[in-house]
């Protein structure tokens, strides 16, 4: 695993090189990080924790027992990038994920909940186009490189209020996914010589544990404090039989998350939040060259929460979020930076239980890092289904 990381980016650095990925930074190392949150807290900046009001969010697991009722989420994220580097190469590409997808149904009074939700994406393809040298001359070559992959992590979680202001939520999740790595060079054709194409090929499958325990407190009727740790096994990475590479493990960081959403006036409530995570353990078991350090980062936002629109309730959200990425070239620090907005619409409601509604955000962000840096839009929207 190692040797592709490497052959990825040497080919990014190669001059003339075509690209296509969600983000170049998926080059480095396992991947970049893919967090499983729905459209309210992708506007609101939110790193997944704190949000007033019940949720699906698997780092938030106390969040939950909120909802009153089975309830299903289902969030879509298209995106674009334009990416430059000191390199030279520069471009543009454009991706969709589907980063959650929950269901929850309310057992023992408390609610039991099923989410799948995205971890690292690794989709990345490359192109470079040189020649190699022959006795009968240069030949012209075109090397690609192709990996398409992701982890993904599937939760059982439970939550449950302790006291009508104190909730409790605990989650087992399983790493899963795959990733298929191409590497192939395809040679021009002269009058005196025909090469076929080369091909190599590897598949590995990921698998992993997780376990995050999560705590959510409503401080009277205006302030929520929440945070949660997730202490993960590590992702392990299982060649299939016709691969040439070996097995590998990457060590996952533990991680810590807090949050605090507070009514401040009638109508506008901001909130905060923060998240800790070292991935520098994880460095050894990469390619030389690639750095992996902290993702710690934090995000601000505000919900003008009595806006309205045709009758409707539509509360405007801004927020601004700052994080590290796990995994850099060169040992250099890698950074995002958004700025993002949105609203939410209730489409149906009844007895004061959102039976419908949905939640769109915009972002506006940057990543920076070793010489690259990376402009993107970023859009999530996520609808929200319950019933009894």
């Amino acid at each position: 695993m190692k040797t592709c990381t490497f052959v990825i980016a040497a080919i990014l650095w190669a001059p003339g090189t075509g690209v296509a990925a969600q983000s170049l930074f998926n080059a480095a190392g396992m991947g970049v990080p893919v967090e499983a949150l729905d459209g309210r807290a992708r506007a609101l900046g939110n790193l997944g924790i704190g949000l007033r009001g019940a949720s699906f969010l698997p780092t938030d697991p106390a969040a939950a027992a909120g909802f009153l009722v089975s309830t299903g989420v289902m969030a879509g994220q298209p995106s674009w990038v334009d990416y430059t580097s000191a390199a030279g190469p520069a471009g543009d590409f454009q991706g969709n994920r589907f980063p959650l997808l929950g269901i929850a149904y309310p057992v023992f009074s408390g609610m039991a909940s099923i989410q799948l939700g995205s971890f690292l994406d690794q989709h990345f393809l490359s192109e470079r186009v040189g020649s190699v040298q022959l006795l009968s001359g240069a030949l012209s070559a075109t090397d690609s490189f192709e990996q398409d992959g992701s982890v993904s992590n599937l939760n059982l979680g439970y939550a449950q209020k302790l006291t009508p202001d104190v909730s409790i939520g605990l989650t087992v999740g399983r790493y899963a996914g795959s990733v298929v790595r191409t590497l192939t060079r395809s040679f021009g054709a002269d009058d005196s010589v025909v090469l076929d194409d080369y091909v190599e090929q590897g598949t590995w499958a990921y698998r992993g544990y997780s376990l995050t325990a999560g705590v959510a407190a409503d401080l009277g009727s205006s302030v929520r404090v929440a945070g949660s740790v997730q202490v993960p096994t590590r992702l392990h990475a299982d060649a299939s039989e016709e691969t040439g590479g070996d097995d590998g493990a990457v060590d996952l960081p533990i991680q810590y998350r807090f949050g605090l959403s507070a009514t401040v006036a009638p109508g506008l409530v901001v909130s905060g939040s923060t998240a800790l995570a070292d991935w520098s353990a994880a460095e050894a078991d990469l390619a030389d060259g690639t750095g992996a350090g902290n993702t710690n980062g934090f995000g601000v936002g505000v919900e003008l929460s009595r806006a309205r629109l045709l009758g409707k309730d539509v509360p405007l959200r801004f927020g601004y979020r700052r994080t590290g990425l796990p995994f850099s070239f060169d040992d250099a620090d890698a950074t995002e930076r958004v700025w993002s907005g949105g609203f939410g619409l209730t489409m149906n409601t009844t007895a004061g239980i959102v039976l419908a509604g949905a939640d769109f955000a915009i972002e506006r962000g940057q990543r920076v890092g070793a010489g690259i840096k990376e402009l993107f839009w970023r859009a999530t929207v996520s609808l929200v289904l319950s019933g009894f």
